[in-house]
């Protein structure tokens, strides 16, 4: 069991991975976990959907995660929302954490003169030691697009499983396994570098899109929370133009190989998609994927139905899909470090199972909340 908790906040530049071989010393030295946080603007999560910023956050933390996992490091990520020292110092303090490991190279949107870095401020309230890590050169160029071979590559050791045919969201699509480097956030390249060829072929599939021609599904790689393309580029773009929030795709996802939960994950899913036909619930959690089956066949029994997949999709439209936009505008998976909003509402199912069946599924995540407060703060 561990002993400790490390709370290591990622701004998401390589400049500030320079600090991971570090805690990976001091995660085995004091037999801890490691808990990584992100903190996105205030405002910045939309209840309604997951927006591109979001997907590339969640994302990189993933990475990041499967690296420790494969360095034998139990690790997991939460995302926040807020001031960026304030919000270190609070999950410090929520998570009793016995270290922060913090890049000193962290600075505030603000002018260092008026507020101080975020290191700064976290040295001086933080409930615990903090650590600061100074990174050795320069900040390297990035790219609107994240690259999978360089995000494979951090995140260690992976095998690969093919999931098939999905909808997938489009701004979760957030990189390109070999085209990062020449394409912009849009999926095509800078206006002085389009090609007459590229440039035809793209407009091309964008008047069949907007004919309403099918276009076969494009193909991606997953690792983590975020979607990279193989292949189908300008289908892409051209449904991003289109303003298209899913696309179709055949998609292969990566694990880091020393996940131990992984298969289990997998096969988890695997029966509930089987069983359900939902794709897209997206659990981190094995034991999600089971309750959240349990839970639609009595709601299949509650309307009558005769076929499960037919009150999965009623379910997921008016039962699970208010729910994911409750829990995220309350951001309650920041609870549950590792948690996506299925694990959160398939907690809240076992919870309303025992303490509150009578309630709706609103009234009981509203007073699932409030034991969830009560409980912190004790």
């Amino acid at each position: 069991m561990p002993d400790s908790l490390i709370l290591v906040p990622l701004d998401l530049s390589p400049l500030g991975e320079a600090k991971l071989p570090v805690v990976e010393q001091y995660a085995r030295a004091l037999n801890a976990d490691v808990l990584l946080l992100h903190v996105l603007p205030s405002g910045a999560l939309d209840p309604s959907a997951v927006s591109h910023t979001e997907a590339a956050a969640r994302t990189y933390l993933d990475t990041i995660v499967a690296r420790l996992r494969n360095a034998g490091i139990r690790a997991e990520a939460v995302l926040r929302t807020g001031v960026p020292a304030a919000t270190i110092i609070n999950e410090a303090a929520a998570c009793d954490a016995c270290l922060i490991v913090l890049g000193a190279n962290i600075r505030s949107p603000l002018p260092s003169v008026v507020l101080g870095s975020v290191a700064d401020q976290v040295a001086r309230s933080a409930p615990c030691p903090v650590l600061l890590v100074r990174p050795d050169g320069r900040p390297p160029h990035t790219h609107p697009l994240r690259s999978f071979h360089e995000d494979a590559e951090r995140a260690g050791v992976l095998t690969q499983r093919k999931l098939g045919l999905r909808t997938i969201e489009t701004s979760r699509i957030v990189g390109s396994v070999g085209r990062h480097q020449e394409l912009g956030p849009d999926f095509r390249p800078a206006p002085r570098s389009r090609r007459r060829p590229d440039e035809e072929r793209f407009r091309s599939i964008l008047r069949a899109m907007q004919d309403g021609v099918e276009m076969p599904p494009i193909e991606v790689y997953k690792l983590g929370f975020g979607y990279y393309v193989l292949d189908g580029h300008h289908r892409l773009a051209a449904a991003l133009q289109n303003g298209q929030v899913e696309i179709d795709a055949n998609v292969t996802e990566f694990l880091a190989a020393a996940d131990e939960q992984a298969p289990e994950l997998f096969a988890a899913r695997r029966a509930f998609e089987q069983a359900t036909g939902l794709t897209d619930v997206g659990a981190t959690r094995p034991e999600t994927y089971a309750t959240l089956r349990c839970v639609i066949e009595a709601y299949r029994k509650e309307q009558a139905l005769a076929e499960l997949k037919l009150a999965a999709n009623r379910w997921q439209l008016h039962v699970y899909r208010p729910l994911w936009m409750a829990i995220r505008a309350r951001e309650l998976t920041a609870a549950f470090p590792g948690d996506r909003t299925a694990d959160v509402v398939a907690r809240l199912a076992a919870w309303r199972e025992v303490e509150a069946p009578h309630l709706d599924w609103l009234a009981a995540l509203d007073a699932f909340e409030a034991q969830m407060a009560s409980v912190s703060s004790r």
